[in-house]
């Protein structure tokens, strides 16, 4: 198996569109990609018995289950996204691995959000100066890299340890990834985008509420503590089994348990 592509999944109506819009960015053949849900669904019926997908049963929050995807994918290379938005066309894996750098190299693809096209469509953006918050934290270079969706090998990123399941959600365990690889010395390259998300900005109540609480009330606050003390100079691989202190079942989601 070549490349899997991880996805946490609450959204089960918007699977198979995922599924399908696969070849929009890579030529590879079926049996050369997999895609790999973690989620406590079940599958639809029409992506049952697919046998390039797998079902990771899981209950617990978005970077967990990043987490628990990388541990059970079987591909060479990993690529990860959401599943609040479809792969876009233009072949945007094939092109990454045409770009690929050396051992250590990442290929930090880029996506589309509706309400902000335009800030996303500026290669400045996806630097870490860019971010008034980011730019305020004293041990986080300011020339590094945004990693927020990426293709890289899967060896590499289980070396790293992953991402830190502390941070609930992607878009602060993400930044937090892309800074430890940055600081290990990983090759990065920017490249063409690759997914488009539908989710509005704001979205108090439905599938958003748990990830806006916990990028407020845990995930800013971590990454700001996290980068304001020195030792985060060198803070580069983790415990790959950190997922194991994170909520079995995540209570901002499943306030009531499964």
């Amino acid at each position: 198996m070549k490349l899997s592509i991880i996805m946490p999944g609450v959204r089960i109506k918007n699977w198979l569109k995922v599924y399908q819009s696969i070849p929009n960015a890579t030529t590879l053949p079926k049996e050369n990609y997999e895609l790999v849900i973690v989620s406590p669904y079940d599958l639809p019926p029409e992506l049952q018995g697919v046998n390039n997908v797998r079902l990771i049963k899981d209950w617990g929050c978005p970077t967990r289950c990043h987490q628990l995807g990388l541990l059970h994918s079987t591909g060479d290379y990993i690529v990860w996204g959401a599943d609040d938005g479809t792969l876009l066309p233009g072949l945007a894996i094939d092109k990454a691995f045409a770009s690929m750098p050396g051992k250590k190299g990442v290929v930090s693809m880029r996506y589309g959000e509706s309400y902000k096209a335009a800030k996303l469509e500026k290669l400045s953006w996806w630097r870490v100066k860019n971010f008034g918050l980011l730019r305020r934290l004293k041990y986080l270079p300011q020339h590094y890299m945004l990693i927020m969706i990426a293709l890289m090998r899967r060896s590499y990123l289980m070396k790293m340890g992953g991402w830190d399941c502390r941070f609930e959600q992607p878009g602060i365990s993400c930044v937090d990834l892309a800074v430890r690889l940055q600081n290990d010395g990983a090759q990065s390259v920017l490249g063409e985008k690759l997914w488009h998300f539908n989710t509005e900005p704001g979205e108090i109540g439905g599938s958003q509420a748990p990830v806006i609480e916990a990028h407020k009330l845990n995930d800013t606050p971590l990454l700001v503590s996290t980068y304001n003390h020195k030792s985060s100079r060198i803070r580069a691989r983790i415990d790959f089994d950190n997922w194991k202190q994170a909520e079995a079942v995540w209570s901002r989601r499943f306030p009531g348990g499964k």
